[in-house]
């Protein structure tokens, strides 16, 4: 049991004690068990600076504020040396309903809780990767570089990895860690006021600003469907952009350089690629990536008031032209949800990526791991189990929230490794697949002559 489970099960054992007090005559009377509830969310306000934001106490923390905001009053009656005489006739359903809710917020907490040994990793592991500052001139941009170099002598090639916002390179880690002992270099960063959070050079979290958090969630949620969150969602890509374009001017690399983005980096990546043809970019992984940037929202008719500007940017608008998709002329592989199967996310979130695949003038792939969401291609199921329950795919989800990770892994891997067999000279490779465990659901475009889409999967 983690220390993070521990502590969960002392704060709920705290205040519902706190709450049943009222039925025990012995400990009635002690009228310091109305700070309980006060001293539970202290300790998980002080919590959050030592694991973290974690999503699945949230629950608990509002059940354990309104248990204190309803203690309140019998606090001011305490102090005013006034007896608690509700305390006398106990409400048995007001009673029952405090201890439904924090029986259900407290099994949210304890069973989406990160798995045993997150923070307590071996001192080794932070020997795994080396790290640097990149900054240029005139007060551009910062980014904190981490670098997984593989051992091997010949090394099987590099990769750029561009974490999700959402998490930055604490919850790419362990994929970087295994495709370096599958032969891989691997260089990722974290990026200043975009990244939430980013990790500087000593590992330490550095958040952005509250509007930009709140710009990436709105932009997440709804960046396909409400025109102001869509503009924010073309400000991530953006920003990737250019971070792509920088770490490629100004870091050292193999000749051949595979790129694997996720979210906004892997819209990135896309762009970049199709608008840099001369670089030595070999192949390209889009991780969760539609193209914002491509979209295009109705305009407002002609009507320009202050007040129905701001309706009609804050209404949905299903109905979204795509404009002109990036010509795409590298290898691509994406990696999405197995809900890209379904009529309707083809048709809204997965569209641009659907038709990048199909209008790429290069072999294109779609992968989709069974019962897989947006969040489960890193560490983000063993990290925080909770965004892949309320975000799941459309199948039968693996209970071992290893198998996504691994399956990640062998997917990238198997796709990097076709492409070598496939180059010219690199027939007799010796870079081997990896089998992927389940149901693969593999859609391709029409290169099929020099390119078996299978390799994908490894069977």
């Amino acid at each position: 049991m983690s220390d993070l489970v521990l502590l969960i099960w002392l704060i709920i054992g705290l205040v519902a004690l706190e709450i049943l007090r009222p039925f025990f005559k012995s400990i009635r009377d002690v009228a310091g068990f109305l700070f309980f509830p006060f001293l539970a969310l202290l300790l998980i306000f002080v919590s959050s600076f030592v694991y973290g934001f974690r999503p699945e106490i949230i629950p608990l923390g509002i059940v354990l504020f309104f248990i204190a905001v309803f203690r309140i009053p019998m606090l001011i009656s305490l102090m005013q040396g006034l007896r608690i005489d509700e305390d006398r006739n106990p409400s048995l359903i007001r009673v029952s309903i405090g201890i439904l809710f924090l029986g259900l917020a407290g099994f949210i907490a304890i069973h989406f809780s990160p798995q045993e040994g997150l923070y307590t990793r071996p001192t080794s592991d932070a020997l795994a990767y080396e790290t640097m500052v990149l900054k240029g001139q005139n007060g551009s941009p910062e980014y904190f570089v981490r670098k997984y170099v593989s051992k091997e002598n010949e090394p099987k090639g590099t990769i750029l990895l561009i974490p999700p916002v959402n998490g930055s390179v604490e919850v790419v880690d362990t994929i970087c860690v295994a495709l370096k002992s599958c032969g891989f270099s691997v260089l990722t960063f974290s990026q200043p006021g975009i990244d939430i959070p980013a990790y500087d050079v000593f590992n330490k979290a550095i958040f952005p600003s509250i509007r930009n958090t709140g710009s990436y969630v709105l932009s997440f949620i709804a960046g396909l469907q409400v025109k102001a969150a869509h503009q924010y969602g073309i400000y991530f890509e953006k920003a990737r952009m250019e971070a792509l374009d920088f770490l490629l001017k100004n870091i050292e690399v193999a000749e051949k350089l595979y790129v694997v983005g996720y979210g906004a980096g892997g819209a990135a990546a896309l762009k970049y690629t199709a608008e840099h043809a001369e670089t030595n970019i070999a192949g390209i992984i889009n991780v969760e990536g539609p193209l914002y940037s491509v979209l295009e929202f109705p305009d407002s008719g002609g009507k320009t008031s202050g007040l129905f500007m701001l309706l009609e940017t804050l209404r949905p608008h299903p109905a979204v032209h795509i404009g002109t998709i990036p010509a795409v002329q590298k290898p691509l592989l994406i990696l999405a949800s197995d809900k890209i199967k379904l009529t309707d996310q083809r048709d809204s979130r997965y569209a641009t990526l659907v038709r990048t695949v199909h209008m790429a003038q290069a072999p294109a792939v779609i992968a989709a791991l069974t019962g897989a969401g947006p969040f489960d291609y890193s560490d983000v199921p063993m990290q925080y189990p909770v965004y892949s329950a309320l975000m799941g795919g459309d199948g039968n989800r693996v209970r071992n929230s290893g198998y996504y990770i691994d399956a990640t892994v062998a997917l990238i891997s198997n796709f990097i490794c076709s492409i070598e067999r496939q180059s010219i000279g690199n027939a007799e490779s010796s870079c081997s697949s990896i089998p992927v465990s389940g149901d693969v659901y593999i859609e391709y475009n029409d290169f099929i002559k020099s390119y078996n889409p299978r390799e994908v999967v490894g069977k």
